[in-house]
């Protein structure tokens, strides 16, 4: 049986559409920006004839520009996916807890890490979930209110046992 290594697997493209997404659009942004630049410095430097051209570039020349073209490209993409996964991973650890909350009517607050983006939203998120748990208990101890007076009139046991239940599942929530 082989000993499990201390490392941590981490998953960068948790949300691949999404993620995705904003990649294409930072290298699309990046090639736009650095062929305007390229424009922008070279024109004047060609038309006032600052430097000229040879008809053809010699190849380490153009190896040169599409090493850095390429290098570019996978700065770009790179970052791109980490700052994106700062993004997803919260969003998708709020969908998981939403599911969580719908299908369990377990009432738990989503943790992420400290360099997650949207800390505001989940922050927003968990005080939702404690004013849910606080409103929860609330009703819980009208609804044990009402069973003792209802206990107290003499009401029915059907009656008494179906707020029990309800008071019950409430708390269950917590």
């Amino acid at each position: 049986m082989s000993k499990p290594s201390g490392k941590i697997k981490r998953i960068y493209l948790i949300n691949r559409d999404f993620q995705m997404r904003y990649i294409r659009l930072a290298l699309l942004v990046g090639l736009c920006s650095t062929l305007l630049t390229v424009c922008l410095i070279l024109f004047p430097l060609v038309q006032f004839r600052i430097i000229r051209f040879p008809n053809f570039l010699p190849p380490p020349f153009l190896w040169a520009i599409g090493g850095a073209a390429l290098l570019n490209f996978l700065i770009v993409a790179i970052m791109g996916i980490l700052v994106t996964h700062r993004i997803a991973g919260p969003m998708f650890s709020m969908t998981r807890h939403m599911h969580v909350i719908a299908t369990t009517k377990r009432l738990e607050f989503v943790r992420i890490r400290l360099s997650d983006d949207l800390k505001y939203l989940v922050r927003s998120f968990n005080n939702f979930i404690e004013f849910l748990r606080d409103q929860t208990k609330a009703d819980a101890l009208r609804l044990e209110a009402i069973r003792v007076q209802l206990g107290a009139e003499g009401a029915t046991a059907e009656a008494v046992a179906a707020i029990e239940l309800l008071r019950a599942e409430m708390e269950q929530r917590l």
